[in-house]
């Protein structure tokens, strides 16, 4: 069962590094996961990269964004030609949503940690399902990267 964390009024959620469900995430020679939920999980290098993660509670006929906190290390590498794609999807039978985000190792954050977005339309069909899959994928091009940083991810209700 995933960790998260549902805000008060149940429209927000965190999802710390340490939850995420990372493909790699357990071998040391590809990932540096803490024991701190606090901190980053570290990408050292990997060809295949899936992060994902589910939360439920989530109201049906709302719009949601989903995100992800990361950084890029000073040494970062792989990311400049092949960009990431934030994948959405709203219960087991809904419509999957992708938003592909370029990330730029010179654009000078100086390690600094910024949110990279993804969006979920209301639905247009009858659906009651309260969970939302998602992920953050680059599995297509088969080149190594590495240096990215994940703080953790969220999915907050957008504005209508």
């Amino acid at each position: 069962m995933v960790l998260f964390v549902q805000d008060k009024n149940g429209r927000n959620f965190s999802i710390p590094a340490k939850a995420l469900n990372i493909i790699w995430g357990k071998d040391g020679r590809y990932w540096n996961l803490p024991d701190n939920p606090n901190m980053p999980a570290e990408l050292l290098q990997v060809s295949w990269l899936e992060v994902s993660s589910c939360v439920e509670g989530i109201n049906p006929k709302k719009k949601y964004e989903v995100g992800f906190k990361i950084s890029l290390k000073a040494d970062a590498f792989g990311w400049n030609k092949y960009p990431v794609y934030i994948m959405m999807k709203r219960g087991q039978e809904g419509e999957i949503s992708w938003k592909k985000v370029s990330l730029n190792t010179n654009n000078g954050n100086g390690n600094q940690p910024f949110e990279i977005l993804g969006e979920l339309m209301k639905t247009e069909k009858h659906m009651t399902d309260t969970k939302l899959y998602f992920g953050l994928y680059e599995v297509w091009s088969g080149k190594w990267k590495g240096g990215l940083q994940i703080h953790g991810a969220f999915v907050r209700e957008a504005a209508a």
